[in-house]
């Protein structure tokens, strides 16, 4: 199972707890778009606002981090990468001031929003997926991230109660987001229809698959 659906009797908890990278919702998950870099992010560099190519929502968010700050090689290596895990390995060996690590702790939600919100628009699957969780919070079950995850597996009873969370999940808050803002746009009326018609049973068992 990639991912694993939580949903409470009373149904004031419900949760699409994923991990892997098999998981669309994952950042590393194989999703090509194409994107600007966020233009405030290019004031003090070099770097020419032009469209760019993006494998994964990974990549995008790690290269914004090199381009923040000013590390345009590792911003250039970090393009040319496929690997996920290497692009976040690159991000990690950037140094930072502790007034940079505290402006990035700042915005990194913001550039991770846009890394998903281009991600979701540009790919019809893994939007109808996100679509899915229409109704339901999504949660990134790692163990080891207390940041962007809930610092636990899914296989945690603990993950049923966000109170026990030893995370902040700021991924999963961000997905949220993404989904609320992509679900009110005219042009995807569509695929809400087609979602809608889609009992919580099916929807559950997509994605538990996803």
């Amino acid at each position: 199972m990639r991912t694993r659906i939580y949903l409470s009797k009373d149904k004031t908890r419900n949760f699409v707890l994923f991990y892997r990278a098999s998981s669309v919702f994952s950042n590393f998950h194989p999703a090509e778009f194409i994107a600007a870099p966020m233009e405030q992010l290019l004031k003090n560099t070099k770097i020419k606002s032009r469209q760019l190519q993006f494998s994964c929502s990974e990549q995008y968010f790690m290269y914004h981090k090199a381009v923040f700050v000013g590390d345009e090689d590792i911003a250039d290596r970090i393009l040319e990468e496929s690997d996920p895990k290497e692009m976040k390995m690159l991000g990690r060996m950037l140094e930072m001031s502790e007034e940079q690590l505290e402006k990035w702790t700042e915005i990194s939600r913001d550039v991770m929003f846009h890394a998903c919100l281009e991600k979701f628009s540009q790919n019809e699957k893994c939007r109808k997926f996100l679509f899915r969780t229409h109704g339901m919070n999504l949660a990134e079950a790692s163990p080891t991230d207390r940041i962007w995850g809930i610092g636990l597996d899914s296989a945690d009873k603990r993950c049923e109660d966000p109170k026990l969370w030893r995370g902040k999940n700021w991924l999963g808050e961000v997905l949220d987001r993404v989904r609320e803002e992509l679900w009110d746009k005219k042009e995807y009326k569509k695929e809400r229809d087609q979602i809608e018609q889609e009992s919580l049973e099916v929807r559950c068992k997509k994605l538990e698959n996803c």
